[in-house]
């Protein structure tokens, strides 16, 4: 029940208060202050953000404010009934501690800083050169050796012999006898990530010291230039393409230089698009080629789009299919960390938090003393059938008794048993159905070393993270408002016929039965299981008893095929109902994805349901009417019990400040 709260009532993180003193005081529950600061970001938390809480009226901050005073009153009720030393509340709390923990760790130590570091690789541009010597990812020791070798013999003839040289002669890329390796300027996600990592490490002019090895094999990188990055630019261009053969190239050129003095001369851009471009798919656009960032284009386009003023057309530039003319129409800046922050996000779920929370576990095993007893890991790997699953009835059989209390990992001063590896098995859906191979086997002991030392990291996330101990205070709060709320509310409003029956006669008109027909149907999928059971009726057999017999409706053979009365809008059956006359027949037609066959059996005008039909929605309202009026019972009892002192004069003043990203 009291897990059910934490979904029940939201104000667990409702009212996620931020201590700021000195700010003004918007309300005083008993002891406890409430600032302008804290309501402002709990108020802009709940309602869209600060821009559109500033945006808000003083009626809705006012009823805003009276949520906050009521919360804030049962709370301490709850804490003066002694409620926080609750053993199932305590439970409560112990038993998602663990959980929300490594959630909140991992999202404040691993997952924000890398995607803050993204977003940095995106606001910069680096421009590189790569000499790279070829080895396959699953290459033998000996031809690793060699390839590392090789690169690092390339590597000691710099700086005798030019970084573009050592490309042009040695590289394995094939673009290096064309570019002398020079990949351009790129950003965030547009290298493997190997690659990307060593050049953000380097600066300008700066060669690694040590080749790096990718899916591709080694390289050797020097950063020749950063910038900041561009962001995205609109683009023009009137292309004049070489003929296959390129024989034309020197005409080409002349036409291209031609047509941009024309241009120079007066000749409108979008009018020399239209009528000379060699490009037909933006021709009829006056060229518009629409947004690129200029580090995904190649680098000759690159090098001339960015330096290019805005609305200026720039010189020709020859690529190798012909020359492109380029005009810049529009420029966008990148997107700011909170608009981008959901790309990168996915982006880096999808990516790299895999291997990143590997090393990150990996790092921590260290700090708590994770050891890993070898020689029980490989006993135990090899101790099962390979062709079973922890499914398998009687599969940890072949494991000796004696083996069972062996120590497989220790954590701290913690240990876990192969025993205890078996109950993991036999406990967790996620591994039952996983064969019983030797490789399974040791991966899953990793996954639960690591689990356990994310654990052990998670016991002291608020000694590391004073805003996660605020957190669980919410949590708590709002296990605390629920069972308060349920002791003085719920339990306090009853409910039994003599209640009930003079709120029916004072609500009834609430509880109204529409025009509604009462019918059966025969439901068959062929057209001649339809046309039987018609003949049977015909034949004068009981509709309801042909209904039993032939509909193949899912659930409604058990009930004759009736369907009870129902509103005439119910569907096309009961439309098709409200229009016949009680105990008439239909003929066979086609309706869903069969037959159908309906009898009218009877029909009820428009009116109030009695008081035993109105039951339920009769209860529900008398238990919302009543336990609305507890409520306010309730609280006016509160405010006198600790005091209530509201400045609602303050509330005009939240939001005029500028709020700082950081908060």
């Amino acid at each position: 029940m009291i897990r059910t709260a934490i979904h029940l009532v939201a104000s667990a993180t409702f009212f996620a208060f931020i201590g700021c003193s000195g700010s003004s005081v918007v309300a005083t529950i008993g002891s406890e202050k409430l600032t302008l600061e804290e309501f402002e970001e709990t108020y802009a938390k709940n309602n869209g953000g600060w821009d559109a809480s500033a945006a808000s009226s003083l009626e809705d901050r006012e009823r805003f404010l009276d949520l906050i005073v009521k919360f804030k009153l049962k709370v301490l009720e709850a804490k003066s009934q002694g409620l926080p030393q609750d053993t199932a509340i305590q439970n409560e709390l112990d038993s998602y501690y663990l959980s929300v923990a490594q959630s909140y760790m991992l999202e404040k130590e691993l997952v924000e800083p890398q995607l803050r570091e993204l977003y940095h690789r995106k606001s910069e541009e680096i421009r590189a050169s790569h000499i790279l010597i070829r080895v396959v990812s699953n290459a033998a020791p000996a031809e690793t050796l060699a390839a590392y070798t090789k690169a690092m013999e390339i590597l000691s003839l710099h700086p005798s012999v030019s970084f573009d040289s050592l490309a042009f002669v040695y590289s394995e890329d094939p673009s290096a006898k064309t570019n002398k390796g020079d990949l351009g300027f790129f950003s965030l996600g547009r290298m493997v990530r190997e690659f990307e990592d060593a050049c953000y490490g380097l600066q300008q002019g700066e060669i690694t010291k040590t080749p790096i090895r990718s899916q591709f094999g080694y390289h050797l990188i020097k950063v020749t230039a950063r910038r900041p990055n561009l962001g995205s630019l609109r683009v023009s261009h009137i292309l004049k393409r070489f003929s296959q053969d390129q024989h034309d190239s020197t005409t080409v050129r002349d036409s291209a230089r031609a047509l941009y003095d024309r241009i120079r001369q007066g000749l409108s851009f979008d009018q020399a698009a239209q009528l000379y471009s060699d490009d037909p798919g933006s021709a009829d656009r006056a060229g518009d080629l629409g947004f690129y960032e200029p580090g995904i284009l190649p680098p000759a386009i690159s090098e001339a789009l960015s330096t290019l003023p805005l609305n200026t057309v720039g010189e020709p530039v020859k690529v190798p299919y012909g020359y492109h003319i380029f005009k810049v129409t529009e420029h966008k800046p990148i997107p700011s960390y909170a608009e981008m922050e959901k790309d990168l996000r996915q982006t880096y779920q999808q990516q790299r938090y895999s291997s990143d929370l590997e090393n990150y576990t990996r790092s921590l095993r260290t700090q708590y003393a994770a050891d890993l007893d070898g020689a029980v890991v490989q006993r135990l790997s090899t101790s099962f059938d390979p062709s079973k699953t922890p499914a398998a009835e009687a599969w940890s059989d072949t494991l000796r008794e004696d083996f069972l209390p062996r120590t497989l990992y220790s954590v701290r001063t913690k240990t876990f048993t192969v025993s205890g590896f078996v109950e993991k098995m036999d406990a967790s859906p996620e591994f039952r159905t996983q064969p019983l191979s030797p490789q399974n086997i040791k991966n899953t002991i990793e996954r639960l070393l690591d689990s356990e030392v994310l654990e052990e990291h998670a016991r002291d996330a608020m000694k590391r993270h004073p805003a996660f101990a605020k957190l669980m205070d919410e949590y708590r709060d709002g296990i605390l408002l629920y069972r308060i709320e349920q002791d003085e509310i719920w339990k306090k409003v009853t409910v039994h016929d003599s209640l009930l029956k003079p709120y029916y006669e004072k609500t009834k008109e609430k509880y109204r039965w529409p025009e509604r027909v009462n019918f059966a149907e025969i439901f068959v999928t062929s057209d001649s299981l339809a046309k039987r059971a018609h003949w049977k009726l015909q034949y004068g057999e009981e509709f309801l008893s042909v209904a039993e017999e032939y509909t193949m409706r899912s659930g409604y053979k058990e009930k004759l095929g009736v369907w009870g009365f129902q509103p005439f809008t119910l569907n096309d059956l009961a439309r098709k109902a409200s229009t016949m006359a009680v105990d008439s027949v239909t003929e066979p037609f086609k309706y869903q994805n069969g037959w159908s066959i309906v009898k009218v059996l009877g029909r009820d005008s428009a009116r109030v349901k009695t008081f035993e039909e109105a039951g339920p929605e009769l209860m529900s309202g008398f238990q919302e009417e009543a336990s609305k009026a507890r409520e306010r019972q309730w609280v006016e009892a509160l405010t006198k019990k600790y005091g209530v002192e509201l400045n609602k004069k303050t509330l005009a003043e939240a939001f005029k400040r500028k709020r700082l990203e950081t908060q």
